[in-house]
């Protein structure tokens, strides 16, 4: 779908779907000490914690919901913070990603990225054996791992949303400026450049995608679609 017609159905359609998801997991643009020379600004535009906060995240939810919050050293204080004073959730645990190589900073070089876990309601996880620690590959800037999903799928439920993407990922609806194909879900105050039809269908985490991909329950499979003649 190109602009126009994702301007289109927005003219045609009275109102987007509310959605809620059992699992959400975000990357927020944190502002802390990132617009320098060497900041996240030269990739993508930052957020103050309030506009952050100001997200309507428990929207989003469903009565029993785990959320997955990254964040770094520098912005993990204020990242428990808004989850627990702004959004009412609970911290449960976080995950510590050994980046395995030396960062910036001004005291110590950073190393690690944190993966919080919090939980709305009774949300118990489906996997009990999941250490907090990672040894993840390190891609091009800000691309968490696609280990980090699967991971996600294997201890929380669905349905999914990854908040801030920039790829899409197998069993996940995404939202985001640089989402391919646009966003699947439409969150009030804060509009994208282009929204997918996806966002338009009242379900969440419908279980057939275009793409072959089947979702749900946290585990996801793919689909073989064998052309005639080929193997």
């Amino acid at each position: 779908m190109n602009n126009k017609e994702s301007s289109a159905l927005l003219q045609s359609a009275p109102q987007f779907p509310q959605k809620r998801y059992s699992t959400l997991v975000m990357d927020p643009p944190w502002a802390h000490g990132q617009s320098g020379r060497l900041g996240a600004i030269r990739h993508y535009g930052l957020m103050t914690n309030d506009e952050i906060a100001a997200m309507p995240i428990p929207d989003l939810l469903a009565d029993n919901a785990h959320v997955w919050i990254w964040c770094f050293v520098a912005s993990r204080y204020d990242a428990q913070t808004i989850a627990e004073q702004r959004w009412g959730l609970i911290f449960r645990s976080e995950l510590a990603w050994d980046k395995r190589k030396t960062g910036l900073g001004n005291y110590l070089r950073g190393s690690h990225e944190h993966l919080l876990l919090f939980t709305k309601g009774k949300a118990p996880v489906q996997y009990k054996a999941q250490r907090d620690v990672a040894d993840w590959p390190v891609q091009n800037h800000s691309h968490k791992p696609e280990e980090a999903m699967a991971m996600i799928q294997r201890v929380s439920p669905g349905p999914f949303l990854e908040l801030f993407s920039r790829r899409r990922f197998p069993g996940f609806d995404h939202w985001g400026n640089e989402v391919p194909g646009g966003s699947d879900i439409h969150i009030p105050g804060y509009p994208v450049p282009k929204y997918s039809p996806r966002a338009f269908d009242p379900t969440p985490g419908d279980p057939v995608w275009p793409d072959g991909v089947i979702r749900g329950g946290g585990v996801f499979r793919h689909v073989l679609q064998v052309e005639e003649g080929t193997s």
